[in-house]
């Protein structure tokens, strides 16, 4: 949260303009290194330095050699440092976090994850011939002429309930009654719905004909055995628990959603629905970060309020570790005096603290914490909703073996000007409307980084490229949908 220092946040940085990234920010398709839907064969990396522009401009003398941002030897922090594109800190984050390893899961609490093998159907589905109506199960040839005129009589001599074997065989000019979903007796090879007869006495009227193989659902007809049923990567939703329930799996081996520790600091946080004194707040972020890695997939708990206290901080964090996957703190990564991440987590070498070139959500902090990855966020409450949209929603659902990690986009016409600092990737919150055949953004709010009322009211984010210091009205931009927009009330 706020340490009391931070809202100048988009202010810091240097005064030249920091180098542009070569790519768009936000739309380009995932990274094409993204390792695959299962786990790592080795151990999670151990995050360095985001490179920068001139950095890549130098690439080391051997492919064994270290990449010159692998390291944090001699980086102090707060030292003067060039600002980082988004969208190499945002690919660099992607390198660093692994896949979590596949476990076994219970059928329905599988649902959301990511298959981490091949399943393939072990029998026919379905794994017997069945009934698709209430009728007469017969033989095709005995009732080739029937007509209501001529109806054709046969001797009942048997009958079959779902659930229940045959107690009879169809021979010549005979018939079992069948119920829907029953197996289909030996001899028979059609089913009359029962519409089409009429009882009387021991036999039954057929009034009209069938063909063969009418109304019955052959053995096999969904997925023969062998066949692939859901293929590794596929995420479980409502038709695949329906489709292996049905073919007898009731546990899968799947990429577990990740345990993601979220934790707020700051001395002037209160728990919301407790009094707040002048000059306390309540804490706001924990619920924006919950919320968002609950929609994600992942399962958020929180770590609590830590103080500005170094070593609270350091046994906090580690204290959740054995519950946790991964990390968020929010607050304690700017510049002020009080910046307790900093202070509790830099001198282990593990976590780095750099500038991003965003608005908003320049300060940052990212590594692993006993393997595990950890994010430090600024404390103004749209800088965590904004991070963690860019950096952290993309890396938690890799986490989880996705594919698809980056949100929708359109391309949306402005309704009122929109920009920010020159040298940044600017991400304004705005609500997108459809209007005569396009798509249109309108600007919530003013873009200082504490008005989370402005998230809120909005549905996307619109993404303005280094370079641009206003997009006015009527310009096309492309814009991050964080909301379906049938939802948007």
């Amino acid at each position: 949260m706020t340490t009391g220092f931070e809202l100048p946040e988009e202010q810091e940085g240097p005064k030249e303009p920091a180098p542009v990234a070569p790519d768009d920010v936000w739309g380009a398709p995932p990274p094409s290194d993204l390792p695959p839907a299962y786990p790592p064969e080795e151990e999670a990396p151990v995050a360095g330095a985001p490179p920068t522009q001139a950095e890549l401009a130098s690439p080391p003398a051997s492919v064994s050699a270290p990449l010159p941002w692998e390291s944090t030897e001699g980086v102090e922090p707060g030292g003067p440092e060039e600002l980082r594109p988004v969208d190499l800190v945002r690919k660099w984050i992607l390198d660093s976090v692994p896949v979590l390893q596949p476990i076994e899961l219970p059928l329905q609490e599988a649902q959301g994850c990511v298959l981490a093998a091949d399943i393939v159907a072990q029998l026919d589905l379905p794994p017997f011939s069945s009934s698709g109506m209430d009728g007469f199960a017969v033989r095709a040839n005995d009732v080739a002429e029937a007509t209501p005129q001529n109806p054709r009589q046969l001797r009942i001599v048997g009958r079959v309930a779902a659930g229940q074997q045959p107690d009879a065989t169809v021979g010549l000019d005979e018939a079992v009654r069948i119920a829907t979903g029953a197996p289909v007796p030996a001899g028979a090879d059609a089913i009359v719905p029962v519409e089409q007869t009429s009882l009387q006495g021991e036999g039954v009227l057929v009034l009209a004909p069938v063909k063969e193989g009418a109304f019955i659902r052959p053995a096999g007809q969904d997925v023969k055995a062998g066949g692939l049923l859901v293929p590794r990567g596929r995420r479980i939703a409502a038709p695949e628990l329906g489709l292996l329930a049905s073919a007898g799996f009731s546990s899968l081996l799947v990429h577990p959603r990740p345990r993601v520790a979220v934790i707020s600091t700051g001395d002037e946080l209160v728990e919301p629905g407790r009094p707040a004194s002048f000059g306390l707040i309540r804490d706001s972020n924990s619920f924006t970060l919950f919320g968002g890695v609950r929609d994600a997939g992942a399962e958020p708990f929180l770590g609590g309020i830590v103080r500005d206290d170094v070593d609270q901080l350091r046994e906090t964090v580690l204290g959740l570790a054995i519950r946790a996957d991964c990390f968020i703190s929010s607050g304690g990564v700017s510049v002020g005096e009080r910046d307790v991440v900093k202070k509790a987590f830099f001198r282990r070498a593990e976590i780095d603290f750099y500038k991003v070139a965003m608005q908003p959500g320049m300060p940052q902090g990212f590594g692993m914490i006993e393997g595990k990855p950890y994010w430090g966020l600024p404390g103004n409450p749209v800088s965590v909703f904004v991070s963690f949209e860019v950096f952290i929603r993309p890396a938690l659902l890799k986490m989880m073996g996705r594919h698809d990690i980056l949100r929708p986009e359109v391309t949306a016409v402005l309704e009122t000007d929109v920009g920010g600092p020159k040298e940044k990737t600017v991400f304004a919150r705005v609500r997108v409307t459809r209007l005569g055949g396009e798509w249109h953004a309108a600007s919530t709010g003013p873009g200082q980084s504490n008005l989370i009322s402005t998230v809120a009211k909005a549905n996307g984010l619109a993404v303005i490229p280094p370079g641009t210091e206003t997009m006015p009205a009527g310009t096309k931009v492309r814009v991050m949908l964080f909301r379906a927009l049938e939802d948007d009330g």
